[in-house]
């Protein structure tokens, strides 16, 4: 779709009237009651304070946690200028992000990147929100009220000694802040070329002496992206999503809230399936429909000074329906956690979970040998922290058992070692075990996957296999956190993966059906291989004005296959990039005009032949007081459209395109 020339001419309009309006009134004096002075962003004193729950699941500082830990603030988001969960990830050292079409992504930890990534647990406040037919996320409905984000807690290596299967290569865990923190009200609306429309709304209000709730909605219309040969990419995204948070706090030591939410989504998007008609032919079906919806609530409270217990429970419905996969599911879960701290020099933590999943899919080109299934989950953990040296050297151990109804029982344990030599340096190690239970399609799907044309057609039958087992990973880390006590804060980390029993598909005995052949492709475990690779990151804050951040990340995976590979799952050791590398900057301008940027350089991707790419967004706000933001954002402005990553199977791959948009924030 050609861009009207006159958004351009208003774009500019924008950023001079902008500028012009916000230095005057700086020179003026007439800018009052206006915000904080800094970027926006944590400083290194705040950093140092800041806990996170992704790792133990109960609250610690982020300095002494054992593990490849970001945290991507709200700050972090704002200044970032990014209107989704996704685009918000892309700055993560490790996390491989990239946009495949208008309504598909690309995200993994350390490697298996893909459109159906299912090595990396996604959680919002806790709740698991992957989809079980294929273990992974369906990216576009994640599309919660950005300014109502508390962070973004990203932890890199095997978390399922915690969380449990799936958690095989990282956990992402989007916190909500809580309603006691968003009263009043915020409005916001504004658009571009490719965010053609952005609108959002919240009020929080105070129920009680100390009960608080609010309520959102929010809606974003995505232009069409740009086709390989440079047509439509047929894949225009309307999402809206809308919700409620309550939260109490009955005593000094305990809370609890209720939190709903219901989303949709409707998406002119046009697949590729193949059709055995005479002769075999690729046939176009539009229409993506999704609707879904959660109920959550949580409960925390201290028993004594020793010992602090939290119920969470939740009930979420998932619809998606297209040409691709027409699939409902029903999940529901209750989990216990309890931490006591009556030893001394220890913390021990344990807790149990069940969960149950109703599963019903349709016709679709995506089958399932049954249309019904229900999936049962029982698990238990226990860690225990042990203060060797006090202050010091501590010692981490801990074991989740899993049982699952697909795949028996799991276990995963995880031992890790944490010293500080100095108060500002924190050196740690771990070795963990990390299991991932087969999906539905992998056990019960039927895919035909293509057609290849010869004299007699040939038809590629893809089946699933209930007895294929779990995936398996044997992981050591090593990490180095130090902290100056001025201006500096550095991370660095490494790995080595042992990867073995990847599911993959092979084929099986050929035979013949009516006019064409069939030839059988069977899930089985067939690939393995190892990994290794590592992060350093570096924040510097010279100024109270100014921030810098530069990471790197390197990625190296050989994989191969003792079964045949014919659709080539070992060459997922070439689907990630190998080398990243990003900086990011933040400026104060002067009183209420800030100014930030964030280049990211991409290594190639050889397996899907998508070269190395530099790209750059920028974002430059302006806040005359308290109450009103104006904002002007460019995304990917080095390329008029480049690709960033290919579709898998069926859907259609994309050039995204160079994006520039406008927005007005009003609090009241």
């Amino acid at each position: 779709m050609k861009k009207p020339a006159f958004f351009y001419l208003f774009t500019k309009y924008f950023l001079s009237v902008l500028l012009l309006s916000a230095c005057v009134q700086m020179r003026a004096g007439v800018a009052t009651n206006l915000p904080p002075a800094d970027f926006g962003t944590l400083n290194l004193a705040q950093l140092a304070e800041v806990k996170i729950v992704s790792a133990s699941k109960r609250s610690e500082p982020l300095q002494d946690v054992p593990a490849a830990v970001r945290v991507v603030s709200s700050e972090d988001i704002a200044r970032s200028g990014a209107t989704s969960i996704p685009e918000a990830l892309r700055l993560v050292p490790g996390l491989n992000v990239a946009q495949i079409n208008g309504t598909s992504w690309a995200v993994g930890a350390r490697g298996f990147q893909s459109q159906y990534a299912d090595k990396l647990l996604v959680m919002m406040d806790g709740v698991s929100v992957y989809t079980p037919i294929f273990s992974g996320v369906f990216w576009n409905e994640q599309n919660y009220f950005l300014p109502d984000l508390d962070r973004i807690e990203v932890v890199l290596g095997p978390g399922g000694s915690i969380w449990g299967a799936n958690a095989m290569n990282g956990v992402i865990n989007v916190i909500t802040k809580s309603a006691r923190d968003t009263q009043g009200g915020m409005v916001y609306g504004g658009g571009g070329n490719e965010k053609l429309a952005l609108a959002g709304a919240r009020y929080g209000w105070q129920l009680g002496t100390n009960t608080f709730a609010r309520l959102y909605a929010k809606y974003n219309y995505n232009d069409p992206t740009r086709a390989l040969d440079g047509g439509e990419s047929y894949d225009a995204a309307s999402i809206g999503q809308g919700g409620f948070r309550v939260d109490g706090y009955p005593t000094d030591s305990s809370q609890w809230n209720v939190k709903g939410d219901v989303r949709w989504s409707l998406n002119d998007y046009k697949s590729l399936l193949p059709d055995l008609t005479q002769p075999p032919s690729l046939t176009n079906y539009s229409l993506l429909r999704e609707v879904g919806g959660r109920l959550s609530g949580h409960w925390q409270s201290e028993i004594n000074e020793d010992s602090t217990l939290q119920l969470q429970t939740y009930f979420d419905h998932s619809q998606r329906h297209s040409a691709s996969v027409d699939a409902e599911a029903d999940t529901g879960d209750l989990e216990m956690h309890h931490t006591w701290s009556g030893w001394r020099r220890q913390v021990i933590d344990w807790g149990l979970d069940s969960r149950v999943v109703f599963l019903n899919t349709g016709p679709a080109w995506v089958t399932f040998d049954q249309a019904q299934d229900t999936v049962w989950l029982g698990s238990g953990f226990v860690q225990d922290e042990i203060n060797l040296v006090p202050d010091q050297l501590l010692l981490t151990a801990g074991i989740k058992l899993e049982g699952h109804s697909n795949s028996g029982l799991l276990p995963q344990p995880n031992v890790r070692l944490t010293w500080h030599p100095t108060e500002r340096q924190t050196f740690w190690a771990a070795w963990s075990q990390a299991l991932r239970s087969p999906s539905e399609v992998e056990m019960h799907g039927q895919i035909d996957l293509r057609v290849i044309n010869s004299s007699t057609p040939t038809e590629l039958l893809y089946s699933g296999n209930p007895d294929v087992d779990p995936e398996e990973l044997q992981a050591w880390e090593l990490g180095w956190r130090w902290e100056s006590e001025h201006h500096f804060k550095l991370d660095v980390n490494s790995y080595y993966y042992q990867y073995r029993k990847l599911i993959m598909a092979t084929y099986g005995a050929p035979y013949s059906q009516g006019s064409y052949n069939v030839q059988p492709v069977i899930i089985a475990n067939g690939t393995a291989g190892d990994s290794y690779g590592g992060e350093i990151s570096l924040t510097w804050q010279p100024t109270e004005n100014w921030f810098a951040t530069a990471s790197y990340s390197l990625r190296h995976t050989a994989l191969h296959s003792y079964l045949s590979d014919p659709l080539d799952f070992a060459g997922d050791s070439l689907t990630s990039p190998q080398n990243t590398v990003t900086l990011s900057s933040g400026l104060t301008i002067c009183r209420g005009l800030k100014l930030s940027g964030d280049l990211r350089y991409l290594d190639n991707i050889p397996y899907y032949n998508i070269p190395a790419y530099f790209e750059f967004d920028a974002q430059l706000t302006w806040q005359p007081n308290e109450n009103w933001e104006f904002a002007l954002v460019g995304q990917n402005l080095l390329h008029d459209h480049h690709a960033e990553y290919k579709a898998s199977l069926v859907d259609r791959s994309a050039e995204i395109e160079r994006g520039v948009y406008a927005k007005v924030t009003w609090k009241f």
